[in-house]
This record gives C-alpha cells, sequence and structure tokens, in this order.
C-alpha cells in the first residue's frame, strides 16, 4: 500500500475514506470509496470515479446503492464509487479544480470579463496522470475492480476534464459522462485536441461510451456548444464509440446533474466489453 495513502474515520460502513497525497502533484486528496454489498461478479465491479467529490459523490453513490438492487429494471449494476475530492468541507475548490481540470495554454489565459485574474490552471496532464499512475493501482490492489468498465464523471469544469480525457486518452476509461461541460474555457481550446479524436477512438477495440448533457436553461453558449460537439461526435461511424445527447428541459447549470444521473448511468452501464 502507498505509504502517502492513510485510511480515516468514516461515518458509514458502506463507505471508505482515504487521504492520498499525490507524488504527482504534492497535493492532498480526500477519497470516499462506497463499495456494493452485493457479491462481485468474477471480473469485480464496475467502478466510477466522480470528480469534485466534495459536491458529487453523495449524489451519485446514493443512486447507484439504490438503483443497483434491482439491476433487472434500471439497467444501473452494482458499482464502485469513488469521490475524488479535497480538503476541507466546501462543496467545490475552485484553486484546485481549475489547476486540476484544465489543459495547459500555449498562450496567457484571457482574464475574467470584470478583468480579474482566473486561478492558476493548466494541470490536467498531471492530473490524468496522477489518477492513471497513482490513483488507479490503489483502487486495483485494494478493491475488486473490472479494469475494462471504469467511467469518469464530470460537471462544468469537470465535464471539461471528461472530454479532455476522451479526446486525448480515450482508452483510459470506458464511460464518459460529461455534464454541462465548460466547452468555452480558453476560447473552446479543447476542441482542438476533437480533431484527432477519430483516429484515436479508431484504434481501440473496446467499446467507448459518452454521455454528454446540458440544461436547457443554462447560458446560451454552454447549450450552443454542447449540441454542436453532439452533433459532430454523433457523425462517427466507428463501432466501438456510441454517444448520447440530452438537452434537459427547465434544467440549470446545479439541477441538470441530478435531474440526468440516471440516464447516464444506465448508458454507460450498457457497456459489454468484458
Amino acid at each position: 500500500m502507498n505509504n502517502s495513502t492513510v485510511k480515516i474515520e468514516s461515518s458509514s460502513p458502506q463507505i471508505d475514506r482515504w487521504i492520498m497525497h499525490s507524488k504527482e502533484l504534492n497535493l492532498p486528496y480526500h477519497l470516499n470509496i462506497s463499495v456494493p454489498t452485493q457479491p462481485a461478479p468474477p471480473t469485480g465491479y464496475p467502478v466510477i470515479y466522480v470528480l469534485d467529490g466534495n459536491a458529487f459523490f453523495q449524489t451519485i453513490q446514493e443512486q447507484v446503492r439504490l438503483q443497483s438492487k434491482r439491476s433487472d429494471k434500471t439497467g444501473v449494476h452494482p458499482s464502485i464509487v469513488i469521490g475524488i475530492g479535497y480538503p476541507g468541507d466546501t462543496d467545490f475548490n475552485l484553486p484546485r479544480r481549475f489547476y486540476d481540470f484544465t489543459a495547459p495554454s500555449e498562450s496567457e489565459i484571457s482574464p475574467k470579463p470584470n478583468g480579474e485574474k482566473w486561478p492558476e490552471s493548466g494541470g490536467a496532464h498531471q492530473f490524468l496522470h496522477f489518477i492513471e499512475t497513482e490513483l488507479k493501482p490503489f483502487i486495483f490492489q485494494n478493491y475488486k475492480v473490472d479494469e475494462n468498465k471504469q467511467t469518469l464523471f464530470g460537471h462544468s469544469l469537470g465535464g471539461l476534464f471528461v472530454l479532455e480525457v476522451l479526446f486525448t486518452k480515450p482508452q483510459a476509461f470506458q464511460g464518459y459522462i460529461a455534464s454541462s461541460p465548460s466547452i468555452w474555457w480558453n476560447q473552446c481550446s479543447v476542441l482542438t485536441r476533437e480533431a484527432q479524436f477519430p483516429s484515436l477512438v479508431s484504434s481501440i477495440s473496446s467499446e467507448i461510451r459518452l454521455f454528454l448533457t446540458v440544461g436547457s436553461l443554462e447560458l446560451d453558449h454552454m447549450v450552443n456548444d454542447a449540441t454542436k460537439l453532439s452533433e459532430r461526435l454523433q457523425t462517427l461511424t466507428h463501432d466501438t464509440f456510441q454517444m448520447s445527447f440530452h438537452n434537459a428541459e427547465c434544467e440549470n447549470h446545479l439541477s441538470v446533474v441530478a435531474a440526468t444521473l440516471s440516464r447516464a448511468l444506465r448508458f454507460v452501464g450498457n457497456n459489454k466489453t468484458s
């Protein structure tokens, strides 16, 4: 076991809590990990990695726990849910998430509309490397995981990171849930990585599923960016890539998560990779 990872007291017997100090980033992450009560399949449990774990872990793990009791009816399978969070009680640690979820920029980032600077950004490659080389090996060592059924969930800037991973290293996960992704960030620079995605996904034999969603009450550019991206991706004809887009009527930037979660879990859970 990694000496930089320490188990801490949990208020629930079904949830493990760990503090992992990343060697890659020299920063701590707070992990909440829920394990199903049902016996693990021979290949291990599917696993869902939840970005902004402080805000979204409880919502997602509770829906997985409840709905997986009747997988035959709900289409949601017993899964390990991992909330990747930060120290403290705030739902969104703005400095940390801005750095972790945004890609490096070749030019200076334009300031906010009010002239203020954004928090430090550009750590997405390092954050993904942390997930791949530190977090995943720890999870595989300590939990019964099906390495061919791994999903990444992110909302807003977290959704942007989901797309960054999909477009640059699609084989890292088999399921991707991008909720209200901040495609607008840095003049939509993530779309420059989109161009390489068709060639990358064509070389992957395992199935990859993307669930993309946005709320109809969000800012116009958020809705338009997600809609146009879905239209382009839906033209891809690779058998290994499946996607679903949902414009959630009467939902805003935060309510869209709960409103679309069941639909997202069903879609990524239909991955037939074994």
